[in-house]
């Protein structure tokens, strides 16, 4: 069960960080650069997503609350502005 939690886990790191347009490592210590935004769509549209909450669930968290919080990083992160205002 210890696995399949950090691979529910993971795909939602992987969501945030394509969202946000930084590149995703496993090594916390790498530094965080920027990447191309192909994926925020798609990033976003799962985060958004009822299949979000059920995965966000079954580790127990909450979906909503993910994306809310992604939604904090990447305005806090662009000085406030909406995405389509910092593309």
């Amino acid at each position: 069960m210890e696995g399949a939690k950090e691979l529910i886990l993971a795909i939602f790191r992987l969501a945030v960080a394509d969202y946000m347009g930084h590149s995703y490592s496993h090594d916390l210590d790498a530094p965080i650069r920027t990447t191309s935004k192909a994926f925020s769509s798609e990033a976003e549209t799962f985060l958004k997503s009822a299949s979000a909450s059920y995965f966000a669930d079954l580790v127990g968290l909450e979906g909503p609350a993910i994306w809310r919080e992604a939604r904090r990083l990447h305005e806090s992160s662009t000085g406030g502005q909406s995405r389509e205002a910092a593309a």
